[in-house]
């Protein structure tokens, strides 16, 4: 055997380290899900895995700065990993900006932009309704797919490759009670997955809806030229 041959991974040791970076990423996801939430004892549970495993992973994440933990052993993502999204979301920020100001002073509401990381979207800028009375979401937090408009938007793009742009998707008190939003998605020339949406108190919403999705099918039409 050849000294090259030697330093080859085994089929065994390949498939080892697979699914430590399959722990790793399901790790990650969770802790993005809950920020600040979650400690050892809750990250074990939602993935299904030991205590002492789970340990091991935590350590070797905080190590290469992909996770930190705080004095009340709460775990969030690490500086390391969120610089490697910074700068891509700071630019799309910075782009779509125009549009979202567009929109929101179309619409009179408030309106979000999110990226696809994963499987979920994350909030990376917002421009807030001037409604003593509304819809809110935290730059920075992530979102489920399923049941968003930003969310289901996105997904069709996932389900659809060779579209550029969603038909208007809608939650309907589905992500929290008493907020309904419409929102579309776009593949970037860098490709993201981007989604604008306007989310509004339910009954405000049910009554604008016309507006609101009119405005956002003139922001689709601005997107895609």
């Amino acid at each position: 055997m050849s000294p090259a041959e030697e330093n080859q991974p085994t089929e065994s040791a390949r498939s080892d380290g697979i699914q430590v970076l399959r722990r790793a990423a399901a790790a990650l996801d969770e802790i993005a899900a809950s920020p600040g939430q979650l400690r050892l004892v809750d990250l074990g549970g939602r993935l299904g895995l030991a205590k002492s495993t789970v340990r091991r992973l935590l350590v070797g994440l905080v190590e290469v700065g992909f996770a930190s933990i705080d004095d009340e052993g709460k775990i969030r993502l690490g500086d390391r990993l969120l610089g490697l999204g910074s700068t891509d979301d700071a630019s799309l920020a910075t782009l779509f900006r125009p549009t979202l100001d567009r929109l929101a002073s179309a619409t009179g509401e408030t309106v979000d932009l999110s990226v696809l990381r994963g499987q979920q979207m994350l909030f990376i800028d917002q421009v807030q309704s001037a409604h003593r009375l509304r819809a809110v979401s935290a730059v920075g937090v992530r979102f489920a797919l399923d049941c968003t408009a930003n969310g289901k938007a996105a997904l069709e793009l996932l389900n659809h490759p060779s579209a550029g742009l969603s038909d208007i998707a809608f939650d309907r008190d589905e992500h929290t009670v008493g907020i309904s939003a419409a929102g579309i998605a776009a593949r970037t020339t860098g490709g993201h997955i981007v989604a604008i949406s306007v989310p509004a108190p339910t009954e405000r919403f049910d009554a604008n809806e016309k507006r609101i999705v009119d405005a956002l099918r003139e922001c689709a039409r601005s997107l895609a030229s």
